[in-house]
Formats: C-alpha cells, sequence, structure tokens
C-alpha cells in the first residue's frame, strides 16, 4: 500500500509560539501537550499489524509508525521515527532488517512563527490569501501546503473523536479534523484519493508525553540535510532569487524574507497575475522568475 500522503503528514511541524495560535505552533489554545494513538485504514478496512502515535509538547512533536509492506511478493515492515525540536529535525526510515536512513536538518517553522506572530492582522491575512495564490497551481507546492491545512485549507464544522472536539478542514481531496488552537493535535486525516484514514483512538490531552515515544535509534550516522519542512519557503526564494541556491542561505533569513513577501500588496499583484497566465497556458509557477521587488507592507493599509 502507497502510504507517501499520510507520510507527509507525519513531517508536520512548528513552532513553540502556542500563545500566538500561529498556523505553525505544536499547541495552543487550552492544549499544552497531547499523546495520541491512531487506528489506520486502507479502503475501509484496518490495516492489521499496523500502528501509529503521536506526541506533542510546547517545543517538540513526535511521530512513530509501523506499517506493514508487499514489495516483489515479499512481505515486510516499514518503520518510520520523526522527532522535531525547535532547531532540528531528525528522520528514522528502516525496512525489515536493512539499515535505515538518518537525516537530520534544520527547521524552517520555528522561524516562521515567529516572522508570522510579528505580523499586524491585515498583513497576517494577506499572507494566508498570498499563499494560497501561490500554491494553487503549483503540484510540488501544494502537496507541501497539505502540511498545513490549517492554514490554506477550508473549514467545516466541527466534530468529537475519541471525545475531543476537533474543527474540520478540507483542501483537495484531502480532510483533517484538529484540535481548535493546536495545529498539531490532529485526531483524523483522510486521503480520499489513496482511500486512506489516519483517526485517533486514544487521545491524553495535557499529561506526560511517553519517553519512550521520542527515543530515536542508537547507533546510527546522521546524515545533515537541507530544510524540507516547508518546501514552499524555498519556492518563494527561488521566485525572487533565481541566482541563489535557497539551500545556501540560512533557514532564519529564508523565512524572514518569505513571510515578509507573502504579507505584501505586492506579492498579491504580483500572484495574482502569474496565476492568471497558468489559468491561460502559462508555466509560470512559485518556482518562477519574477521581477516584483515590493517591499513588504505589514502596516494593514
Amino acid at each position: 500500500m502507497r502510504c507517501t500522503h499520510l507520510v507527509t503528514l507525519s513531517l508536520l511541524a512548528t513552532s513553540a509560539l502556542a500563545a500566538q495560535e500561529s498556523p505553525f505552533a505544536f499547541t495552543g489554545g487550552s492544549v499544552k501537550s497531547a499523546y495520541i494513538v491512531y487506528d489506520l485504514l486502507s479502503k475501509g478496512k484496518p490495516l492489521p499489524g499496523a500502528s501509529w502515535e503521536s506526541g506533542v509538547t510546547a517545543d517538540r512533536w513526535i511521530m512513530r509508525m509501523k506499517m506493514p509492506m508487499e514489495v516483489a511478493g515479499k512481505k515486510d515492515t516499514v518503520r518510520s521515527w520523526v522527532v522535531e525540536t525547535r532547531d532540528s529535525q531528525y528522520k528514522y526510515n528502516s525496512m525489515g532488517a536493512q539499515r535505515g536512513d538518518a537525516d537530520v536538518s534544520p527547521t524552517l517553522r520555528f522561524h516562521l512563527a515567529r516572522e508570522y506572530a510579528a505580523l499586524n492582522p491585515a498583513a497576517k491575512a494577506r499572507f494566508k490569501e498570498n499563499l494560497k495564490l501561490g500554491t494553487s497551481d503549483n503540484s510540488t507546492a501544494s502537496s507541501d501546503m497539505d502540511m498545513f491545512i490549517t492554514l490554506t485549507g477550508e473549514k467545516f464544522g466541527s466534530e468529537t473523536i475519541a471525545g475531543v472536539k476537533c474543527d474540520v478542514y478540507k483542501r483537495q481531496g484531502r480532510t483533517a479534523c484538529v484540535v481548535p488552537g493546536a495545529p498539531m493535535v490532529m485526531l483524523r486525516w483522510v486521503d480520499e484519493k489513496e482511500g486512506t484514514v489516519l483517526e485517533a483512538k486514544k487521545v491524553t490531552l495535557n499529561g506526560a508525553v511517553p519517553t519512550v515515544a521520542s527515543v530515536l535509534p542508537k547507533g546510527v550516522t546522521w546524515r545533515k540535510k537541507p530544510a524540507s519542512d516547508a518546501d514552499f519557503i524555498l519556492g518563494v526564494w527561488s521566485l525572487k532569487h533565481p541566482e541563489k541556491d535557497p539551500e545556501q542561505v540560512p533557514v532564519a533569513s529564508l523565512a524572514k524574507f518569505a513571510v515578509g513577501y507573502l504579507a505584501s500588496a505586492g506579492a498579491t499583484a504580483e500572484l495574482r497575475e502569474m496565476t492568471a497566465g497558468t489559468e491561460s497556458g502559462s508555466s509560470e509557477d512559485m518556482g518562477g522568475d519574477g521581477s516584483s521587488e515590493e517591499e513588504p507592507d505589514t502596516s494593514g493599509s
């Protein structure tokens, strides 16, 4: 079974600025921590042998997953761990007895949360509008945006799952139910195309997160990788600075520039023009070259 978009979900992460109720926050509202155990279904049926759990605190997000797989007629098991802190993301994936892949990369989301929190309400609204404009017709960026569904999705009421209320968001065939004000406390994820459902069966709020959940494999060599937790930010940089590889730019600088640009009125006009060009057959997208160098406007005008 393909689990691409569910693994994409596992790469979600954000900042410790919970009090801001930022779309880039781990927790927020009345939720200070959460530990969730999920059921995983494929085409309406439980997956025998599969397990999925996550732990969330103000400054850490943890995911552990075990998934049965069959490749070329041979059955095996995929195991994945993701631990995200304020400054680093650790990812470990293994198949059966094979040696796993261990990657560590800097995180953008803490920096995004800080820059977003500094915006006034009008600039935040422009940021959200421009983010949708810039990713609506870019397949790579759109996939990335699935990881920020409370920011880019449309809200459709509320439900109660495992005794906890959550808000329903939908975006391009995917649905999530998220605890209000706590973007990483997700109680259900549905991918209509893949036919997969991840739904909480046990939720513990404001309690201890089991230490074992965040224990990464020992004796592995962690390979350094560039930031990959918010690819759309790299796209924004490349749009405005095609002469410089975003992987060579400090993550704090990437976040500051991208949030400022997406919060500006100049970005709205530019991205609308690009979107219109795409609809009429142009190949431009968020990764193309732009000419406007408008200074970010965060005054609320």
